[in-house]
């Protein structure tokens, strides 16, 4: 089309210099042939620029480190960038043409998010710091802000443009700081309670252990007293659990062998079955390093462990006990084939409080004293579980 005008122009061009100057029409291809040079050099400089911004603009979509996928009309991807392969771990050629579905976790297609964020860019042209999660090729979940937009070309709609950046890492962070929050007011609480109820409690166990001391056991009164002593102590146990809980852990490392540990703590576990039928099973790696770590801490973690599987048994079960050294850690993995734990508490067992023992069976603290002894150690600690099949606890610890 500008070529054609171009010609047109030129012909009338070439009337009017004719017309006006009488010149011969050797002399107007002349100047009509320098024109053309000009208005090719114009061109050039005028596409090498158009093609130098488009570039520009180009590389810093496809190479920007937050992933940006474009959709048609069709919500069909068009366009992946690098950002998208690095935080998704597809590459380009196995989404073209894809429905964007296939990066909802299943729980938030069946909630209707996809119907969410069609309607929202639909209805007012753009959706700005949507948070949600997204499912990677590997199978994980990451945390997301979403920020999508229509895009048109004059006023048809040509599909939309989505912006997602990782904001995994930033959640995890308010995760654990909100966490130290309530860590610390929730220390501060149960300190003043605990010291507050401490010395009631030692009177009334020291008077009725006294007089206890008077009883025989056929007398109407000793059942009642042994009831307050045996109560009072739980209490006053619970009372320790709690000022145990809110001080901080001062972690004094030495040497030691895994194996032996969780050795001794089988033995000192052994007096808690009762009336229960319990297998240890080990299949301890020989020969695995020493690890730098507070003894008694490590103790109480696998002890802990180890305890609640033995309650979660109702007359039999069995536990088994793995070592491992991968890199520079040693994981411990404790594996129950009890009732398991159901999946909504599965986030919830390492938090402060939390029990599903009943009233009065547990202060709720046990796991998530064993969190807090694992992190300060530098390492981890995991658990998956299946109701009716066993659950297992994962913890990883650095070697120094």
């Amino acid at each position: 089309m500008v070529l054609s005008e171009l010609s047109r122009q030129k012909e009338l061009l070439r009337e009017k210099i004719t017309r006006n100057t009488g010149l011969e029409n050797s002399s107007v291809d002349c100047i009509l042939a320098d024109l053309d040079i000009c208005l090719g050099a114009m061109m050039k400089l005028m596409k090498d620029g158009k093609s130098a911004h488009e570039k520009f603009f180009s590389d810093i979509i496809l190479n920007s480190i937050d992933a940006i996928i474009g959709l048609d009309n069709d919500y069909r991807i068009f366009l992946w960038n690098k950002g998208a392969e690095n935080l998704f771990g597809y590459n380009k050629n196995e989404v073209m043409g894809r429905d964007f579905d296939f990066l909802l976790p299943e729980n938030l297609k069946l909630a209707g998010e996809k119907e969410y964020l069609i309607s929202e860019v639909n209805k007012n042209g753009f959706l700005a710091n949507h948070e949600s999660k997204r499912l990677t090729k590997s199978g994980d979940i990451v945390n997301v802000s979403i920020t999508r937009f229509a895009v048109f070309n004059d006023k048809e709609l040509m599909g939309s443009v989505g912006i997602l950046r990782d904001i995994t890492t930033v959640k995890r962070l308010q995760k654990e700081l909100r966490e130290k929050e309530n860590l610390a007011l929730i220390g501060e609480v149960v300190s003043s309670i605990a010291h507050s109820l401490s010395n009631p409690l030692n009177i009334i166990s020291g008077n009725a252990d006294y007089l206890l001391l008077n009883k025989r056991e056929d007398q109407p009164e000793y059942e009642e007293l042994k009831a307050i002593v045996e109560e009072t102590t739980r209490i006053t146990k619970s009372l320790r659990g709690l000022l145990n809980f809110s001080r901080p852990i001062n972690v004094e490392k030495t040497p030691n062998d895994i194996n032996s540990l969780i050795e001794e703590v089988i033995q000192k576990t052994r007096f808690t079955l009762g009336n229960k039928e319990v297998h240890f099973r080990k299949n301890l790696e020989k020969d695995i390093p020493l690890i730098k770590a507070d003894k008694g801490q490590i103790e109480e973690v696998l002890s802990n462990i180890t305890i609640n599987a033995i309650q979660a048994f109702q007359h039999k079960g069995e536990i088994t006990f793995k070592t491992r050294a991968e890199g520079n850690s040693i994981n411990i993995e404790i594996i129950d084939n009890g009732p398991g734990i159901p999946k909504e508490n599965i986030e919830k067992i390492f938090q402060p409080f939390f029990s599903s023992k009943g009233y009065g069976k547990g202060t709720g603290l046990g796991l998530s004293i064993v969190k807090r002894i694992v992190q300060e150690h530098g390492g981890s600690v995991k658990v998956k579980s299946a109701q009716g099949k066993g659950t297992t606890f994962t913890i990883s610890l650095p070697m120094d």
